[in-house]
């Protein structure tokens, strides 16, 4: 398996806006079929916190009605928020991966999310 391509990235900062993030964020999430996350560094909070973030970007990229679309995209900015009064840092970015399935190798869109503490 490998990586190809650089596609969008999201990188979530204190002086950024964390809604528009969050909207960004959810954009990646909805155009990913996998999630590849990341935790860098070590606290219980920080574990929380990495829990919390897969999890609101699973939600993410399973929602299919309007509805789950808004609860995520909130979801999302809530954790983005704790991650930014947290000190920690959170970057994600759209690729290619080359996936060897029974079919051949196939080219799926993946998000990789990193979440770091300073």
């Amino acid at each position: 398996m490998g990586h190809s391509g650089n596609g969008p990235e999201c990188t979530t900062a204190a002086t950024g806006d964390p809604a528009r993030q969050a909207e960004h964020l959810v954009a990646l999430a909805r155009e990913a079929r996998l999630l590849e996350f990341a935790l860098k560094g070590e606290g219980n909070t920080a574990q929380r916190l990495a829990a919390d973030v897969e999890a609101a970007l699973e939600q993410a990229m399973d929602a299919e009605s309007p509805g789950e679309l808004q609860k995520a995209c909130s979801d999302v900015e809530a954790v983005l928020l704790k991650v930014i009064d947290n000190g920690l840092h959170l970057s994600a970015q759209m690729a290619d991966m080359e996936i060897d399935g029974v079919l051949g190798t196939a080219r799926m869109p993946v998000l990789t999310a990193v979440l770091t503490v300073p």
